[in-house]
């Protein structure tokens, strides 16, 4: 592999540039939402602006760090997209998808399906404890969300990022590789630190940058979270590479943000979790038991690949066949 190729240089400038840029980002962005709050303009709109309110009232500075590195990933993706010169999807490695909309809700039921049964296990076993009252009016939230979510970060990691892989390695280091770039972007994320306007100046984001680092120092962490993402990347891949299409994963990717979340939203960690390491961790993502569940949803998700291609392969061969 030559790393230092063109399109691999690419690449990383783009990674270090959406870090550096959503650091001198954040502060920004800080005071801007902040400013708002006192402003108190949007709390007299008409809705959604008092909701936006009071999220831009209680959110920390991680949050708007956050956001601030999802913008500058989002917008730097259409200049990286044009510089690495695709003529369109079939560079990519993707074709047309005739199960398109059958393999979004397939993923979404299996992904989001399998994480909420072994959630509902876990408090029926006691790590994990329901909140005092379930916060149900999220839901619509949680799936712009995930949608979203499912989308955007499909695209890249498993459009463009693998597609370029493809086209300079093989097929199992691009998948690893890949999936490797995305358990590390999905494992480094910020603490949440209280932070006053005062406290916030233009190389705040730098330190939260350090400090989001810092996890790697935790072998433990690394090891029961960051493998669990490493596996989830690769179920993604590989439902991508099979399917030569993104819909699966971007079903797959939206019921697990989906069910994640709002199982976060309504639990809290049980007075017995901590014994259960390594099996049990302090959320759906850690532990023995998630990583295996994620397993056992990507051999579903490929079992669900051959039967729904059953039908179609039978239907073109039959119409290929000369009549009598």
């Amino acid at each position: 592999m030559k790393f230092l190729e063109s399109e691999w240089r690419k690449i990383v400038l783009y990674l270090a540039l959406t870090l550096v840029l959503g650091a001198l980002l954040a502060p920004w962005l800080f005071h801007f939402g902040r400013g708002l709050v006192h402003q108190g303009t949007l709390s007299d709109g008409p809705p959604p602006l008092p909701y936006l309110h009071g999220a831009l009232e209680r959110s920390p500075f991680s949050r708007y760090f956050n956001r601030a590195v999802m913008i500058v990933a989002f917008l730097g993706m259409i200049p990286l997209i044009r510089s690495l010169r695709f003529r369109g999807w079939e560079d990519l490695q993707i074709r047309k998808n005739p199960c398109a909309i059958m393999d979004v809700f397939a993923g979404s039921l299996l992904a989001g399906g399998f994480l909420l049964f072994m959630g509902i296990s876990f408090l029926y076993l006691g790590f994990f404890i329901p909140e005092a009252e379930a916060e149900w009016d999220i839901i619509p939230k949680l799936l712009g969300t995930a949608i979203a979510v499912g989308i955007l970060e499909e695209l890249f990691f498993r459009g463009g990022m693998l597609g370029v892989c493809l086209r300079k390695m093989s097929i199992m280091a691009a998948v690893l590789l890949t999936s490797a770039v995305y358990a590390i972007v999905h494992f480094l994320k910020p603490p949440r630190l209280k932070l006053s306007e005062d406290e916030v100046v233009w190389s705040t984001g730098f330190e939260m940058l350090g400090r989001v680092f810092e996890k790697f120092s935790d072998w433990q962490t690394v090891t029961a979270e960051f493998l669990t993402l490493l596996v989830l990347g690769i179920v993604l891949a590989m439902a991508r590479l099979r399917t030569k299409s993104l819909w699966l994963p971007i079903g797959l990717h939206a019921g697990w943000v989906f069910s994640y979340q709002l199982y976060n939203k309504n639990t809290d960690n049980g007075p017995t979790l901590a014994q259960w390491a390594p099996w049990v961790g302090d959320d759906l993502k850690v532990g023995v038991i998630p990583l295996v569940v994620i397993i056992i949803t990507g051999a579903l998700a490929s079992l669900w690949i051959d039967l729904s291609r059953k039908p179609i392969a039978k239907l073109v061969q039959d119409q290929s066949e000369p009549k009598a």
